[in-house]
């Protein structure tokens, strides 16, 4: 993902770890949902919070604990790692800030599926709690072929059914030991705005901001959403 997004990539992670510290300006718990190889959790526990860090994969679970075995002691044990669905997460306790960002909501494909995820996101906030996500942009559902440097990435993007998008992947790294080929298909959906909004009121929050004046040229909405009566402006 570094190869292929290059600044853009670092822009996301950099523009996610600025609005986490502004909802929890002193160190806090926070809880992302779909953690992946650890591209949030990482910066996250180094910078002082502890992670709640939820990956269904097991391959993705690999590498984000081959990342956290280099951190120090003090950064790692910060960070509780659970191999688990984000719609059919066990309760966690209460924490500070979800994450739900990097196009993970378009792993959710039908509108019941999206609905538990954004329960479980409510359940594990107070009052005082944010729930941070993206929307994105029906733009980056698009084929795309990249060669450059030691990557070669082809991506196969069709979209089935309105929304609903086939993804067909295969990828060659060039390595000291020789090529590393990847495939991969799966499908993903495209989410509205609009549809978003809904399901997360449906799911109990009251109040949803939009950020993404905060997250420029990243190709997503950014909400934060919030089950307690705050006063923020919807934009």
């Amino acid at each position: 993902m570094e190869l292929t997004f290059g600044d853009l990539y670092e822009g996301m992670t950099r523009c996610t770890l600025a609005e986490v510290n502004r909802l929890a300006p002193t160190a806090g718990t926070i809880l992302d949902l779909g953690a992946g190889s650890g591209r949030m959790v990482i910066p996250l526990a180094s910078s002082g919070h502890r992670v709640v860090a939820v990956e269904h994969s097991g391959p993705m679970l690999e590498a984000l604990r081959m990342r956290l075995s280099s951190l120090s002691p003090r950064h790692a044990e910060r960070v509780d790692v659970r191999q688990a669905s984000m719609s059919e997460l066990e309760p966690v306790g209460i924490v500070d800030v979800v994450l739900c960002v990097f196009t993970v909501i378009s792993y959710c494909l039908t509108e019941a599926e999206l609905g538990r995820t954004f329960t479980v996101a409510a359940a594990a906030l107070d009052n005082a709690g944010a729930f941070l996500l993206d929307v994105p942009d029906k733009d980056v559902f698009s084929s795309m072929d990249v060669e450059s440097g030691d990557l070669i990435r082809e991506v196969s993007m069709t979209e089935e059914a309105p929304g609903l998008f086939a993804y067909h992947e295969h990828t060659v790294l060039r390595t000291d030991e020789g090529p590393v080929e990847y495939r991969d298909s799966f499908h993903l959906r495209h989410w509205s705005v609009e549809d978003v909004t809904r399901i997360l009121r449906k799911a109990g929050f009251t109040s949803i901001e939009n950020v993404s004046e905060r997250f420029p040229g990243l190709g997503a909405h950014y909400l934060v959403a919030r089950t307690g009566e705050v006063s923020l402006t919807e934009r």
